[in-house]
């Protein structure tokens, strides 16, 4: 597909088609972006103990995956693409570390299953519609308590409103507000615990890295 075709296809489509490519051309930059590398650190220091299960939604070339089996825990791993770097993780960890291939609210993935979760630039990239299904979908598989690690994009100087994108290649990229991603996880049932802005190597740009604790939808938040 290319990104002419892509303005006509399904918005899934278009992200599977654009990160196929970049992925194959080496242009995924964001697989040595060192602040999205800060956002598992930030996960690490909540999770009470080693030996917890983690999801990791779109993990890529699995830099966070082998991150958090370093660290002790088992992951399972998700993304739209099977990459190369895979087959070695699970050489090397074994029945510790699981990969699926598909999109999160699709696979049937058992609820309460996992003690947190890392997305580390996926939900930005959703059609902005579909954020409260996407976000229902990992609230689900996570146990009572569960932690949410998410980074997403943003700007250096706090905006009034965020911002919403669409590249060449047809994907979607939504620069968030630390006041909209409050409001966001919260009407998901998602209190949030920390939220650090951290500058990206592009200038004047920045990522949130936020966790959040999934609640109680009886409190309300």
């Amino acid at each position: 597909m290319n990104p002419a075709a892509g303005a006509h296809a399904p918005y899934d489509d278009i992200l599977h088609a654009a990160f196929e490519r970049r992925y194959r051309e080496g242009e995924d930059s964001w697989s040595r972006e060192p602040a999205m590398r800060r956002l598992v650190p930030l996960l690490l220091e909540r999770l009470a103990r080693p030996g917890g299960h983690v999801l990791d939604i779109g993990a890529g070339r699995g830099p966070d995956t082998v991150e958090l089996l370093a660290a002790g825990h088992r992951v399972t791993a998700t993304d739209l693409l099977r990459l190369p770097e895979w087959d070695a993780i699970e050489h090397r960890w074994g029945e510790r570390v699981a990969f699926l291939r598909g999109d999160i609210t699709e696979l049937p993935l058992p609820p309460a299953r996992f003690d947190a979760a890392v997305d580390n630039g996926v939900l930005h990239h959703q059609d902005p519609a579909r954020y409260p299904a996407y976000l229902a979908a990992v609230r689900r598989t996570l146990r009572p308590g569960g932690l949410l690690a998410l980074s997403l994009f943003s700007t250096v100087e706090e905006r009034p409103d965020g911002v919403v994108n669409r590249a060449d290649d047809g994907r979607i990229s939504r620069w968030f507000t630390a006041h909209e991603t409050r409001q966001l996880l919260g009407e998901a049932h998602f209190e949030t615990l920390a939220l650090e802005r951290i500058p990206r190597r592009l200038e004047g740009l920045a990522y949130l890295l936020v966790v959040a604790a999934a609640t109680d939808e009886k409190d309300g938040q």
